[in-house]
């Protein structure tokens, strides 16, 4: 519409170029505008942005650099060849009004009235900066040589210490200067990140198909590594876990010695019969079944007794007596029949004897 106004003028049958000038004569109107509804007092609205924080004294709330006003604004008197300036506008928050003038003297701004500045302010030495302020400071720079070179060189020794942070700024400009290689090195970052998430994504998803689990699953943390590697190395056991430890190991203690002490030594079963060693082999045997039926103990073979199978051994026992009895017989039949043959060919020999001793005589 900026445009329209600008272009598509109309001048009516009666429009005088001598008598009215221009067509905002013509109608009697300000090329401004509403800016200018003031112009006969010589007050313009324009747009004016705070140069830094203040109070508002009406409703003691904070008003912070750069909030931008309609304000009105109109010359009050000059500082030698620079005009002076006043603004007035209407603070947002309330009815009030805030009243500020330029100070061309000290470069500067000056509350008149609403408003109060938030003191933030600083020395420009300390900020690098040279303080335009000071007039006798400058002066006294141009005119006396000596006071020149102090500062000459109070400045060259700044520059050394500052050596340092120019070449990061120049380093950092320099490393921005090639947009194109800058947005390839950015996007290749991007990509390789972008494949690590996604074959992250692929592994945490095979794993919640294989556990079948529905939680989001978080990235892995070193700590926790570190923390679960402590926990399966070290076992902390309070005292009462300790005794019931000890318990359970006195409960499934075996009742007899695993390997039976034997009654006798082996040179002492060696000298006893045969019937006697196969009864004492017999029975160590039978204890090793009653120890095994006891055993409540862990072992790392499961054998049917520690499972709960019962096996009937009344009928086995007595199978196993009878053959002791059989062989305890046969052995002592056999001795008998050994025996009777000694006596046999004792007697044999004996007769042999008596009989050539008497075939002897007889001749």
């Amino acid at each position: 519409m900026g445009e329209r106004k600008g272009q598509n003028f109309y001048y009516p049958p009666d429009f005088d170029y001598k008598k009215h000038k221009s067509l905002n004569k013509y109608h009697g109107t300000h090329a401004l505008r509403e800016r200018a509804k003031k112009i006969s007092q010589g007050i313009l609205v324009i747009r004016f942005e705070m140069p830094f924080n203040i109070w508002c004294l009406g409703c003691n709330n904070h008003v912070g650099m750069g909030v931008r006003y309609n304000a009105e604004k109109k010359k009050i008197g000059m500082y030698y060849t620079t005009p002076l300036y006043e603004f007035r506008m209407k603070c947002h928050l309330c009815d009030n009004y805030f009243v500020i003038r330029t100070d061309p003297k000290n470069f500067d701004y000056e509350l008149v009235e609403g408003c109060t500045r938030q003191e933030k302010r600083f020395e420009p030495s300390e900020v690098d900066q040279v303080d335009t302020s000071d007039s006798a400071f400058s002066q006294k720079l141009a005119a006396d040589a000596m006071f020149k070179t102090e500062h000459l060189e109070d400045d060259k020794g700044k520059a050394t210490n500052d050596e340092l942070r120019m070449e990061k700024i120049e380093w950092v400009q320099e490393r921005l200067r090639d947009d194109f290689a800058a947005n390839q090195a950015l996007r290749a970052q991007f990509r390789k990140e972008k494949k690590e998430l996604n074959e992250k994504r692929a592994r945490d998803a095979d794993l919640r198909a294989r556990c079948s689990l529905e939680i989001p699953l978080v990235p892995e943390d070193p700590n926790d590594k570190k923390v679960a590697g402590m926990m399966l190395r070290y076992r902390v056991v309070s005292s009462l876990d300790e005794e019931q430890e000890r318990r359970n190991e006195a409960t499934g203690r075996r009742i007899f010695p695993s390997t039976p002490h034997p009654a006798t030594s082996s040179t002492d079963q060696s000298n006893l019969p045969s019937a006697e060693r196969l009864k004492d082999s017999i029975r160590r045997n039978r204890n090793r079944r009653i120890n095994d039926k006891f055993d409540f103990a862990p072992s790392p073979k499961k054998s049917p007794l520690t499972l709960g199978i019962m096996r009937k051994t009344v009928k086995r026992e007595a199978e196993e007596e009878e053959q002791v009895c059989e062989s305890a017989t046969v052995l002592n039949s056999n001795t008998a029949d050994v025996k009777e043959e000694n006596d046999e060919k004792k007697v044999i020999a004996t007769s042999g004897l008596v009989a050539d001793y008497d075939s002897s005589g007889s001749d």
